[in-house]
């Protein structure tokens, strides 16, 4: 579960491309080097700077027990962008303004989500 005083946290105000089924959803830069790259091992973080490159990532949802497979790319602005974002939304009621959490779990080698605050 989220862990609110947790220092390796990422919490996303869900804007209306995030919750476009067609779109992936944008992670900032700032968010992803700071709570998720010193999670990772040196070359995981080395193949996510190479140019057209992606790591898949295991995502797990709280709220629908399930993991999910999505891709994690760096986009032209170098932010990062989770592909397959449409099949974690997919029978869930999110909306613009909800309040998102993510945080990479070492041990299991997985990226969390919890949805934290509905809009």
């Amino acid at each position: 579960m989220f862990n609110p005083l947790s220092e390796w946290n990422l919490t996303i105000t869900l804007t209306a491309s995030d919750i476009d089924v067609s779109n992936p959803i944008t992670i900032p830069k700032e968010l992803v080097e700071a709570k998720i790259f010193p999670r990772w091992g040196k070359i995981r973080c080395e193949a996510m700077q190479e140019p057209d490159s992606f790591v898949m990532v295991n995502l797990y949802c709280h709220h629908s027990n399930g993991t999910k497979g999505v891709a994690m790319k760096k986009d032209e602005h170098g932010n990062f962008k989770l592909y397959g974002w449409h099949s974690v939304l997919e029978g869930r009621s999110i909306k613009t303004g909800d309040v998102i959490g993510f945080w990479w779990d070492k041990y299991s080698g997985r990226l969390n989500l919890e949805l934290l605050v509905i809009a």
